[in-house]
Order: C-alpha cells, then sequence, then structure tokens
C-alpha cells in the first residue's frame, strides 16, 4: 500500500501535539506547490492535503461548540441503534475479532494489526475498519471510536468521535446517501499486489490474492474464515441505518428551528466541497494533457 512508500505525511502526531502547528504546515506546502506547478500531479497532490488541513480545524471548531457530540449522537433517532452499553455474546465475539485483526477480510485485519503495532493507520483504511464495525457488525461507534484513542499516536477527539459518527451513518441526515465500503472491493484498488496484506498478515503469505479471496487458506493457514457476510450485512444493517436517516430528515423539515438550519449548513458544506474537488480535478487533468502534448 502507498501509505507504507511514504505516500502519506504521518504529520498528524505531532499536530495533535502541538509540535508542529497547521500555520507552518499550510504555508510549507503552498511554497512546495509553487515550485512544483509544472508538475500537475504534484501540484493537484499537495492541494488535496491543503483541504485535509482545513478540515482538521473544522472538527476542532466544532467540538468546541459542541463538545457534547464526542460521546453521544448528532441525532436522537440513532439513540434506538448506537449506545455506548457493554457489548455481549455475538457482538462481543465480533468486536474482538475487529480489534485484533482476526475477521478474515485481509484488508480489514492487515489495518487492524497495523493500528495495533504502529497505532497508526491511513484514513481510507480507519473509514473502512470504522464502517465495517458499524454497519456489518451492527456494534455502536462508542466502541471503535474508543478503541482508536486508545492506540492512535495522533488520537484527537475532535476528529475522531465525529468521523466515526460520519462513517456510522449518523450525520448529515439531509444527504440521500452514506458510504459503506467494500473490504474485498478495497483490495483491488489499494492493495492491488497484496505487499500491504503480506506485511501485517504472514498467515497468508504464499497464497495469491484469487486463493484468499476464495478462502484456500483455511485448511492449511490459521487465518480464520470471514466472520459474517458482508452483502448480506450491508443489506440489512444498511437499511437500518438508512431509515434512522430518513426519520431523521423527516423530523428536521417538520420542525425547522437551528438543528434544522445546522443541518442544511452542513449539507451546502458537503456539496460544495466536492463541487470544488470536482473543479480542482478537471483543471489537474486539462494541465496534465498539455504536459503531455
Amino acid at each position: 500500500m502507498l501509505s507504507q512508500l511514504g505516500a502519506t505525511s504521518h504529520l498528524s502526531p505531532h499536530l495533535t501535539f502541538g509540535t508542529i502547528s497547521t500555520r507552518t504546515i499550510y504555508q510549507s506546502t503552498k511554497v512546495r506547490a509553487e515550485e512544483l506547478k509544472t508538475q500537475p500531479k504534484a501540484e493537484f497532490s499537495l492541494k488535496a492535503f491543503r483541504d485535509r488541513l482545513r478540515w482538521h480545524d473544522s472538527f476542532t471548531q466544532r467540538l468546541y461548540f459542541h463538545p457534547e457530540i464526542a460521546y453521544t449522537n448528532r441525532y436522537r433517532e440513532f439513540d434506538q441503534l448506537y449506545t455506548p452499553e457493554t457489548l455481549s455474546g455475538a457482538k462481543q465475539e465480533l468486536f474482538q475479532a475487529w480489534q485484533q485483526g482476526m475477521t478474515g477480510f485481509p484488508l480489514v485485519d492487515a489495518s487492524m494489526r497495523q493500528l495495533q503495532t504502529m497505532g497508526w493507520m491511513n484514513f481510507r483504511m480507519r473509514a473502512m475498519c470504522a464502517t465495517f464495525l458499524t454497519i456489518n457488525c451492527g456494534i455502536s461507534w462508542h466502541h471503535g471510536a474508543k478503541h482508536y484513542m486508545n492506540y492512535l499516536i495522533d488520537g484527537d477527539l475532535a476528529i475522531n468521535n465525529w468521523q466515526w459518527q460520519m462513517q456510522a451513518g449518523a450525520t448529515n441526515p439531509l444527504s440521500d446517501t452514506f458510504r459503506i465500503y467494500n473490504p474485498s472491493k478495497n483490495i483491488a484498488e489499494k492493495d492491488p499486489l497484496g505487499d500491504f496484506i503480506y506485511h501485517w498478515i504472514p498467515e497468508l503469505r504464499g497464497y495469491s490474492l484469487l486463493e484468499i479471496e476464495q478462502e484456500k487458506y483455511i485448511e492449511t493457514s490459521n487465518y480464520p474464515k470471514m466472520i459474517l457476510d458482508w452483502s448480506k450485512t450491508r443489506k440489512v444493517n444498511g437499511k437500518i441505518v438508512s431509515d434512522l436517516r430518513k426519520q431523521t430528515k423527516q423530523r428536521l423539515l417538520s420542525q425547522g428551528g437551528d438543528e434544522y438550519d445546522s443541518a442544511i449548513a452542513a449539507k451546502e458544506t458537503v456539496e460544495k466541497y466536492w463541487q470544488h474537488k470536482d473543479r480542482e480535478y478537471r483543471e489537474y487533468q486539462q494541465k496534465l494533457s498539455l504536459t503531455q502534448e
């Protein structure tokens, strides 16, 4: 995976502990982007990096004004689904398998083992592991957020807990969709050669990715089979979350008020962000085509 080859900055612990400021990183990145303006891909990547710095500070600001969102659901409709109550039985077994990197989903397990060893994983893997726990395993974000904070060397309450609510589908209910990551699809997209998986799951070394996908290792390896049916749990639990989002949306639209205004502002912010990203990507593609002529 590219994050193992230096494609991520690993500056997040320094931002968390204040050993470097957002302003310093932002200004340094601007200077570097100017130096690389003849290289469209590098310039585009640095712009994306600066966007992440803006989001970083927006999370801090949100927690300052709404400290309760670190521990309570953003919308009360989700109180019936996501609670910090102690897990028992099958849910506890699923949670422990997730914690230990023994779910039978290689990309999830490699990421969770990296977290335990390094105290870090890149953003996409954090999000993927979060949706797997909340949507597929049906376990509250409270438990996953606490586990991350126990291990992350860049653990930031403002970012971590809000992101967990986001990945659990409990925020931005005025949007018609929410994302559920597919761990198998992400292998092809993010780890097509299996380098990341083989590094963190030695039990699977010697097996091809196709053999791993077909669980050919079951009889000859200590690595477990998949602990759940991803497609089935996505459909069943995803509908539960989707229905709660619809209930929240209906309530906000009917009652109006500050909560509705806040939800509208959040929806517009996200939409404008993606419009901006689409525009930047088109500009990048144009510059790239010019340099290749």
